[in-house]
């Protein structure tokens, strides 16, 4: 019988599907765990996040976490009660966000549980047509909490800020660095060097995480490793999928002057890190082209407008362009019809808005947040709009819409859909299939081996075919459990 690997890689989350990313790498000196994420999707995925990576969480030397989304971070708040005190490692940007993001997760998962028992928990489902409808999940026991502030606050002592292209010492003859992903704010791609004993070159591991197109207007340029990695686990999002910039824009232009002309309310369900600023980026753009002309924009979502502040103080993260704003005191995300709301009560104020304007409102999925309160105002209103900018996960309210919802339920509301609901398509921040083929490309050589996670099947296929186009032979699509031997 062989002995095990030198080093292995074991796959716990994201396969297969877009959400829990959590890969562990096993080493003859350490063991560590990139990401710990939440797995997403409605109360019938809740219970996956108590099901634990069978991995003794003690005995690891380090997490690295490669962005602040919650399918990549989410469970990162029940580290300390299982038993892991050593560095929670992740870039500066991020580890500015964690904090707010783990405190928030922590206050959400306790407000969840007071309002199934008082009966308040926001619903939302599809009543018509009848391929498209949808069930409210019965709960017989109240929702799962998976850490508290107690929790969460001791994981914030336990974060250590790294610069990106500087090297980490995990323990002996194990280091980290961080790449640019070109995602979101702080995102990176996570490069690991192992040496073997009696081995002259180390083995080369690189973590994608996710990561955005090779040209971003508003985030800095990819970076890659000096040498040509061993192995590479690439996210497969939109591995069959392949946008343009230039339609994109002029699309959301369409719409933005089509709702000024014809005084129209457009909703915008979206996430506070990433879709918001990207977002954001777009309307200023139709700002300094006239196209809003004075047309409102609500952006309501604390945590969307503090992490928008974030982009402005991060200069170095940026684009050239948005760098440029910046060092001449201008924020390249605001412009004059930009209206932050930062409480319930600002957020209810512009329910009585009766003429043009635009709001965007978590959550991106239409599942809770402010948008389902948005939403039930407006849904059954002809003179209002929906747009929908990104993936939509099966079974919520946005994949509903997005596939011809006639008519929905949201909490307790019955309403027929006579909004007209609009799809632009890349703008979630992934990297569309060209954009993977291009930093596989960029590498200093090809890697051995590619393994395909955090896409649906229908994606990993897809970029598989045409990652092996480029000469990869070894590309494997794993399953939750799956082990890979490098070394």
């Amino acid at each position: 019988m062989s002995s095990p690997a030198a080093v292995r890689v074991v796959i716990h989350g994201a396969a297969g599907e877009v959400t829990g990313s959590c890969t562990e790498i096993i080493t003859p000196s350490a063991r560590l765990l990139i990401d710990f994420g939440m797995f997403q999707g409605g109360p019938e995925q809740e219970p996956r996040n108590t099901i634990l990576p069978p991995l003794d969480f003690a005995s690891l030397n380090a997490v690295v976490v490669t962005h602040a989304h919650v399918d990549h971070c989410g469970r990162l708040g029940m580290l300390a009660k299982l038993g892991f005190h050593g560095p929670v490692l992740c870039t500066e940007p991020t580890a500015a966000l964690l904090p707010r993001v783990m405190l928030s997760s922590a206050t959400l998962q306790q407000t969840r549980v007071h309002e199934h028992r008082d009966g308040t928990a926001p619903t939302s489902r599809i009543l018509a047509p009848e391929h498209l409808v949808t069930s409210i999940p019965i709960r017989s026991a109240p929702p799962i909490v998976l850490f508290t502030h107690r929790h969460a606050e001791a994981v914030v002592r336990l974060l250590r800020a790294v610069p990106y292209q500087s090297w980490e010492r995990i323990a002996d003859g194990v280091d980290c660095r961080f790449h640019f992903a070109s995602h979101v704010i702080g995102a990176a791609s996570v490069e690991v060097r192992v040496q073997i004993p009696g081995r002259a070159r180390p083995a080369h591991l690189l973590f994608s995480g996710d990561l955005g197109p090779i040209v971003n207007p508003l985030l800095a340029p990819h970076q890659w490793p000096d040498d040509a990695p061993d192995l590479v686990v690439m996210e497969s999002t939109n591995g069959a999928r392949r946008f343009s910039a230039a339609d994109r824009t002029e699309a959301f232009f369409d719409i933005m002057a089509q709702a000024r002309r014809g005084q129209q309310r457009v909703l915008v369900p979206t996430f506070a890190l990433g879709r918001a600023q990207t977002l954001l980026q777009l309307l200023a753009s139709a700002s300094r082209a006239g196209v809003l002309d004075g047309m409102p924009v609500y952006l309501d979502s604390a945590m969307a407008v503090r992490a928008t502040e974030l982009y402005a103080r991060s200069p170095t993260e940026l684009a050239e362009s948005a760098h440029a704003d910046c060092m001449r005191g201008v924020n390249p995300l605001h412009f004059p019809e930009l209206h932050s709301l930062l409480s319930r009560r600002e957020s209810e104020a512009i329910d009585q808005v009766r003429s043009g304007c635009v709001v965007l409102a978590g959550s991106g999925f239409c599942d809770a947040g402010p948008i389902l309160r948005h939403l039930r105002l407006s849904i059954d209103q002809p003179d209002a709009r929906v747009l929908l900018t990104g993936h939509q996960l099966d079974g919520l309210l946005g994949h509903g819409l997005l596939h011809g919802a006639t008519r929905v339920e949201i909490n307790g509301a019955a309403l027929d859909v006579k909004a007209r609901v609009d799809r632009i398509e890349g703008v979630s921040g992934h990297a569309d299939a060209d954009d993977l083929l291009e930093w596989l490309r960029r590498m200093p050589a090809l890697p051995k081996t590619v393994v395909l996670n955090h896409g649906a099947e229908q994606g990993r296929a897809a970029i598989a075919a045409d990652v092996r186009s480029l000469g990869v032979a070894n590309v494997l699509l794993p399953g939750i459990g799956q082990q890979i031997e490098v070394i």
